[in-house]
């Protein structure tokens, strides 16, 4: 399954937060993650290329390819989502070929929200038409996904049906399934997540197209002062894999900086380190009991001679380090 942490604006976290493109894929790392996803689209442009910034700018080097070459230095694989609104669907899906061809990610989620995108919703087909079905330097297709609202049933403006069941002339479908944004933004996440199954299943039962794939993207962010709680976060994700089993593909917490710099983020990400995703790990032949890329040194708490916490970096095993800004 993928294990995913979101970044956005890497450029932007490394000159404000001071925290390097290393150590922020060092964290994801450390988190237990194997994969990163990156904004790569939004709208008509390809988001975060080294051309769009000046030869001078002060985030010249820490752009989207270099967050893009460090991620994959480091073994882990880089996925993509873009924004589309279907305003002008022919220069959108150009800009989606254009990341992919450049970045060349196994996955990429498409972001299709907001007003404008109802607006627009009748362009669907026709962005799928023009977007085709790309596929990776190997030659194999690109996964796409639909990274919208986590219930279909509140947002019946959006073309649903048309984003599912649209097929190339080959007849294969354009989309692999689903990704919605499972914000529950409350205390009850399992009455939420299982309104939000129900909402899908229903989606499915109506276009006849049962038991898709779900790569879920899940919330490490905080909004109007709600944020989620590990507790919940570990609930939210023990019912998904009891529901959805083998059809739950991949997860993707959006988004790293909250999970580096906040107090809340601390916890979240504390709690993620030890998670038990059940799956079996490659053992290092040199040392049976050892597990390749484990986060061995992250779980530290390091105080001043007041008790007070401190910044640290602490090396991973491999020569790699994190740097923990807390706050």
């Amino acid at each position: 399954m993928d294990i995913t942490v979101s970044v956005w604006q890497p450029w932007m976290t490394a000159r404000w937060k001071k925290i390097s493109i290393a150590e922020q894929v060092n964290m994801i790392r450390a988190i237990g993650a194997n994969a990163a996803s990156i904004k790569s689209v939004n709208r008509e442009w390809v988001f975060g290329a080294k051309e769009n910034f000046s030869s001078v700018s002060i985030y010249q080097n820490t752009t989207n390819d270099a967050f893009e070459i460090e991620a994959k230095a480091q073994g882990l694989d880089v996925h993509h989502w873009g924004w589309v609104d279907c305003q002008n669907p022919g220069a959108q899906a150009d800009a989606v070929k254009k990341a992919i061809a450049r970045w060349n990610p196994k996955v990429f989620k498409i972001d299709n929200e907001l007003e404008v995108a109802k607006k627009y919703a009748y362009n669907t087909g026709a962005f799928l038409r023009s977007l085709g079905r790309p596929v990776r330097h190997d030659g194999t297709p690109v996964q796409f996904f639909l990274q919208s609202y986590r219930r279909p049933d509140l947002h019946p403006e959006i073309a649903w049906e048309k984003w599912l069941t649209y097929r190339a002339p080959d007849g294969v479908f354009y989309l692999t399934g689903h990704a919605p944004q499972a914000y529950w933004f409350s205390n009850d996440v399992l009455g939420d997540f299982e309104k939000m199954l129900k909402a899908h299943e229903d989606l499915e039962r109506r276009i006849g197209r049962r038991g898709l794939p779900w790569h879920i993207t899940l919330p490490t962010f905080a909004e109007l002062g709600w944020y989620p709680t590990p507790e919940q976060m570990e609930t939210g994700i023990d019912f998904l894999r009891a529901e959805l089993g083998e059809r739950l593909v991949g997860v993707d917490f959006w988004r790293l900086e909250w999970l580096m710099t906040t107090p809340e983020g601390k916890e979240m990400r504390e709690m993620l380190m030890s998670y038990d995703w059940g799956e079996d790990e490659p053992q290092d032949e040199d040392d049976p009991g050892a597990v390749d890329g484990d986060p061995i040194g992250i779980h530290v708490t390091v105080t001043d001679t007041k008790g007070r916490p401190v910044n640290i970096t602490a090396l991973l095993p491999d020569g790699g380090s994190v740097h923990v800004v807390e706050g």
